[in-house]
């Protein structure tokens, strides 16, 4: 360890000569009046765009494209997955273009009581799916709101059974998620299949899905 025994007393020594030039200095305050730790403000300022990009800053807040964006962007050239998992971080209560549905336990009304209450109102999908491809069994929704993809595995029979049974009352549509089809989501309800494709790379998770009765 005689390299060490020789490097305390070096170390020290340009330490108390930074010291020593900070006390001398008549350009910087902070340094006189804080010798060698002063520094680390400039250090802090010299890296401050990087921390303010990567730590400081959300995924939304950079300019002129935000890091979301730049993601996709960097993943789509080098040709890997693009698909990025579900969630937001977005302020999307007070930013246009995106539909909120507040669920209310007891409205002003009092609703019938009917189990087919409210079936003569029908509010359907506004796309029809497969149109702007020519697809021969292009349809259209039957209603704009619809059941996502839940996976069976992070649910549990019980739950995908009445899922299913609340999309046949709806006349909505139900992503069978990850995990493929099993008994419990066929119990009348409309289904979209999640497809998952396979490469040599990784299994990603496609966007396409299909329709079954």
């Amino acid at each position: 360890m005689t390299w060490a025994r020789r490097a305390v007393p070096a170390v020290a020594a340009a330490v108390a000569a930074l010291a020593a030039r900070d006390l001398i200095q008549r350009d910087h305050a902070l340094l006189r009046n804080f010798p060698v730790l002063g520094r680390a403000r400039y250090l802090l300022e010299a890296i401050g765009p990087e921390l303010r990009q990567y730590i400081v800053a959300g995924n939304n807040e950079e300019r002129p494209f935000t890091r979301d964006q730049r993601r996709w962007v960097y993943a789509s050239a080098k040709q890997e997955n693009n698909y990025f998992g579900f969630g937001t971080d977005n302020d999307i209560e007070y930013t246009p273009g995106y539909p909120i549905i507040k669920h209310r336990t007891f409205g002003r009304a009092v609703p019938p009581s009917s189990p087919t209450a409210g079936h003569d109102v029908r509010l359907p999908c506004a796309k029809v799916l497969g149109a702007a491809r020519g697809r021969a069994h292009a349809f259209r929704p039957q209603s704009v709101v619809n059941i996502s993809g839940m996976s069976f595995g992070s649910l549990s029979g019980n739950a995908i059974t009445a899922l299913n049974k609340g999309a046949a009352l709806a006349g909505c549509l139900q992503n069978t998620g990850e995990g493929g089809l099993s008994p419990y989501h066929r119990n009348g309800g409309e289904l979209v299949f999640q497809l998952v494709r396979r490469t040599s790379a990784a299994v990603t998770t496609t966007a396409g899905s299909a329709l079954t009765g």
